[in-house]
């Protein structure tokens, strides 16, 4: 698929999500103000991923001559908020670029024939050919062709316009200054197939009345076939240059916000590296380094952020408040109108939401908690401090207790017998059966903890209202 169809298509996705998004007016003249603090802290990296373009501009034209329509580019994205205008970004991007030069009115004729060794151009016969007068540097300029692979890799910082702009829609202007590591690799097209068929096996001589033929003077025509490394042929005589160079990348565009971690992005970013050898030609006017434009689509996932840092930042987007001109009565760096725990003592460490932090997670806060990294799931005191059986048994157990003082004791003696009401047993019931493990008809504080005990490892057949029962029962046998 070509590269303006796939701008295209995203280009109206982004627009359909957007407009679905609705913003609310009558609180977006406070929202960079209100969320300062919260931007600058809450975000983590971003990894984005683009395709796009490289156009070509320098001595050897581009074969497209437009920054929509180029070769094929791919971009990395790595980026970080420094604050809520400005974001530190680390980017690469790999592709090609290429040109080509054919004056078909050139009136000398340009030709390798006598450049040949061993079936290959000669670096050396044509330094020779060169001195002799027999290649003229700027005829053979007249007929240059390339391609080359393309790598840039550096930072850049982002200005996003937050000075000037309210944000009053999730599209949002952007652009970018930096320094990058700029690297390329140029190839020529400089043989074509014999009259066999077989490829890179005639040199291509370019005559006077514009065509373009082999050795025998038979008709060619070029295969696009980038075979030759034109560093190493040194066709103008500049020696071993350096492929790579530093360069300086501006990059402008918009992006727009999909979801709280999905962005967008549609930008346009010059290289101007501090060389002008990428198309193996150097000179021209003005500007005399070669200049790369890479045109591009890229999607942006925050995928570690946490939710509820991400919920900080986004409620100022999409809650309507009152403005508190950043009031905080217990001074925890939280404002009144976002603090979840007013009345934090001084000093406390909190979480984004005013509340006390709880590292162990056990319900009692850092500050008042006595013993640390308490086990996930443990019951704990007041104090945060792991309870045992017995205190919580001591704490499920509510009996109607009656003091010895209260207590009555009637009693009838009949004829034969010296037994009382009081010491007949009144047995068990059918469901308690099982917890009377010695079976001698009396459910005994050992079995009632060990039923109990049964209920928190989940292996008892009764269930927290039985054990209620259980417990009433045992103080009444």
């Amino acid at each position: 698929m070509k590269f303006w169809a796939v701008v295209i298509l995203s280009f109206t996705f982004c627009l359909s999500v957007v407009a679905q998004q609705e913003i609310d007016d009558d609180y977006l003249s406070i929202l960079l103000t209100e969320e300062e603090e919260h931007s600058s802290a809450a975000f983590k990296p971003v990894i984005g991923f683009g395709v796009g373009n490289f156009s070509f501009y320098g001595d050897v034209a581009d074969y497209f001559k437009s920054p929509i329509n180029g070769l094929t580019s791919y971009r990395f994205l790595l980026s970080r908020n420094i604050n809520k205008y400005f974001d530190i970004e680390f980017h690469g991007t790999i592709g090609k670029v290429g040109g080509s030069v054919y004056n078909a009115e050139n009136e000398t004729k340009i030709d390798f024939s006598d450049c040949m060794a061993d079936g290959k151009l000669s670096a050396d016969r044509i330094k020779l050919n060169r001195e002799m007068g027999k290649l003229d540097v700027e005829d053979m300029k007249s007929v240059a062709n390339f391609r080359s692979q393309i790598f840039t890799g550096g930072v850049s910082v982002v200005y996003n316009f937050n000075h000037l702009l309210e944000r009053k829609r999730p599209i949002h202007p952007y652009i970018s200054l930096g320094v990058e590591f700029f690297q390329f690799a140029s190839k020529g097209d400089m043989f074509g197939a014999n009259a066999d068929g077989k490829k890179n096996t005639e040199a291509y001589n370019y005559w006077a009345d514009g065509t373009i033929r082999n050795s025998n003077g038979d008709l060619m025509t070029r295969d696009y076939d980038y075979e030759t490394d034109l560093r190493s042929l040194d066709l103008y005589g500049y020696g071993d240059y350096s492929k790579t160079s530093i360069a300086i990348p501006i990059d402008l565009g918009l992006n727009i916000t999909i979801t709280d971690r999905v962005t967008c992005r549609f930008g346009t970013a010059a290289h101007f590296p501090f060389t002008d050898y990428v198309d193996n030609v150097k000179g021209g006017k003005g500007w005399k380094n070669d200049i790369v434009l890479n045109t591009y689509v890229s999607l942006s996932f925050d995928l570690f952020s946490r939710d509820e840092e991400i919920a900080a930042v986004e409620n100022f987007k999409n809650l309507k408040f009152t403005v508190t001109d950043h009031l905080d009565e217990d001074g925890d760096g939280v404002d009144d109108f976002n603090d979840e725990c007013p009345g934090t003592p001084e000093g406390v460490k909190v979480n984004n939401n005013g509340c006390p932090i709880d590292s162990d997670k056990d319900g009692v806060p850092d500050y008042l908690d006595k013993e640390e990294d308490t086990p996930y799931g443990s019951i704990v005191s007041s104090s945060g401090i792991r309870m045992t059986d017995a205190q919580i048994i001591t704490l499920i157990y509510n009996p109607d207790a009656v003091g010895h003082n209260e207590t009555r004791v009637y009693s009838e003696t009949s004829e034969g017998s010296a037994a009382t009401d009081s010491n007949k047993p009144k047995g068990i019931p059918e469901k308690f059966k099982s917890v009377d493990k010695n079976m001698d008809n009396y459910i005994s504080h050992e079995e009632l903890q060990q039923a109990i005990d049964q209920i928190f490892e989940g292996t008892s057949n009764l269930t927290p209202a039985d054990i209620n029962e259980l417990q009433d029962f045992f103080f009444e046998q």
